[in-house]
């Protein structure tokens, strides 16, 4: 990325409100300026406890790799994270056999046809907050290349962390004003079929399950949204 190409990036990042336009975002200022075969966008907090969320994957990062945020082994942990994090700045990997000594994400990664994995992260000392950009196979082989690519995610991470922060927030708060957002996907399921007046019996039928446990979720459904019956169940949730 040249400067006028980063400056058109983080002119276009400052106007990101959803989770569509980021992935828009990052296909065309990001995916497509770095040359990377795949890239995924995570945030989440390193304290209390760890937790992170994918809030953009490029189709071509492969599925199983996803797995690696819910893991919390320090040899199948997120690639580069605490490098990234101890340097305060981007890192870059080549990703070549040593010997039997690497960590099971290098070896993952490796089969999967990487060879090189470019990570930056940014984390708020005050929460906790963290980003982290994971690229493959970024457009580095030289040397010039690969420090313009770090400064270039140096300047451009900051200003991602606080859409990120910011997108977080607002989806928090739509979950507080959502009274749905206390059942379980299979409870959000069953409460739009009741809203389409199915039966007990006739949702047992759609999803296959016994009578008696769709009597179970919607009892549950009740309990959690605080209401009599189902009509009171389905006025709540549209209001």
């Amino acid at each position: 990325m040249n400067d006028v190409t980063v400056l058109s990036a983080i002119e276009h990042l400052t106007q990101v409100g959803t989770r569509q336009q980021l992935a828009e975002w990052a296909d065309a200022h990001l995916i497509d300026n770095s040359g990377a075969s795949s890239v995924l966008i995570g945030f989440g907090r390193m304290q209390p406890e760890f937790s992170m969320t994918p809030f953009f994957v490029s189709s071509s990062f492969p599925g199983a790799l996803i797995k690696t945020f819910d893991i919390q082994d320090r040899y199948l942990t997120m690639p580069l994270l605490h490098e990234s994090r101890a340097a305060r700045s981007p890192v870059m990997q080549d990703l070549c056999p040593n010997g039997g000594g690497e960590a099971l994400w290098q070896a993952m990664f490796r089969q999967k046809g990487f060879s090189r994995v470019a990570v930056a992260a940014n984390t708020e000392v005050r929460d906790g907050s963290t980003t982290y950009l994971c690229m493959t196979d970024p457009k580095a082989g030289a040397a010039q290349e690969g420090e313009s690519l770090r400064r270039n995610l140096s300047i451009m991470t900051p200003i991602l962390h606080s859409v990120l922060s910011r997108l977080a927030f607002e989806e928090s708060q739509k979950e507080k004003d959502d009274p749905a957002a206390v059942l379980t996907p299979r409870e959000r399921e069953i409460l739009a079929w009741i809203r389409m007046g199915k039966t007990n019996s006739e949702i047992s039928c759609i999803l296959g399950v016994a009578v008696s446990t769709i009597k179970n979720h919607v009892q549950r459904i009740l309990i959690k949204l605080q209401v009599n019956n189902r009509t009171q169940a389905i006025a709540k949730c549209l209001h």
